[in-house]
Parts: structure tokens; sequence; C-alpha cells
């Protein structure tokens, strides 16, 4: 339950608290106010296919959460928090972030991301946490 690799809850937190980490060291940093600024002026934008990767996998949460409903199979949310920190860890070693010609786009990707987990952890119980 407590091991820092595979499908955990440390996992999961870790890989939150990864992108919470990123995105603290940006030139947006994480406060709300800089990524509000940050999303009226940049584009979204995908180059790459881990970026392609990460995006689809947090567009499949309309359609987990009405399954985990439909179905009363609340670890469809466990496994796409898992899936998206898969995907985090691809993205993280094949995109570079900080000082890249792509950090707008992929700063608000990151974002969009862990506000997709937090939903998550929020539906099944559990607190997020900024530092592990």
């Amino acid at each position: 339950m407590l091991d820092p690799k595979g499908n955990t809850g440390v996992y999961l937190l870790y890989m939150y608290v990864r992108i919470i980490s990123i995105m603290a060291k940006s030139k947006s940093g994480h406060d709300a106010t800089a990524l509000a600024s940050l999303k009226e002026k940049s584009a979204f934008q995908i180059t790459n296919a881990s970026e392609k990767e990460l995006a689809l996998a947090i567009l499949r949460l309309p359609e987990q959460l009405e399954l985990a409903v439909s179905e009363l199979q609340l670890n469809r949310l466990c496994d796409l928090l898992y899936e998206i920190s898969v995907k985090i860890a691809e993205f993280y070693q094949q995109s570079k972030v900080i000082d890249s010609a792509e950090e707008e786009s992929r700063i608000l990707l990151l974002e969009a991301t862990r506000k997709v987990m937090e939903v998550c952890f929020d539906l099944l119980g559990m607190k997020t946490i900024e530092k592990l």
C-alpha cells in the first residue's frame, strides 16, 4: 500500500506532487493568479506524442465518471488516476517543460492534469498534498 512504485496511493500522490513541483519551478509558478493570466494569454498546443497521450488520458474523465456511476465501479477512477500517472511519467521523461519553447503550453497541460487528478482524488475520498 505504501510502495512508491506501481498502482498505489503513494505513487498516485507522488505524481500529483511532481506536477506541482514542476509548475512551481516554471516562470508562471503555481500561483492561481499567474495561472489565470497564463490561460488568458497562451493557447494550449500539442507538440509531441507524450503530450497527446496525457491530454487524451485526462479527457477520459467524463466517460469514466459516467461508467463509475452507472456500473457502481469506483475502481474506474482509480484506474484512470493510474493511467494518468503513467502518462505523466512518460511526459516528464520525453518533454522538457522548464525553459522550453513550449513551457507555457505544457504548464497549461499540467494544470489541467492536476485538476483532473484532484477531482478523482476528491471523489475517492483522498486528500491531496503539495509536498511528499
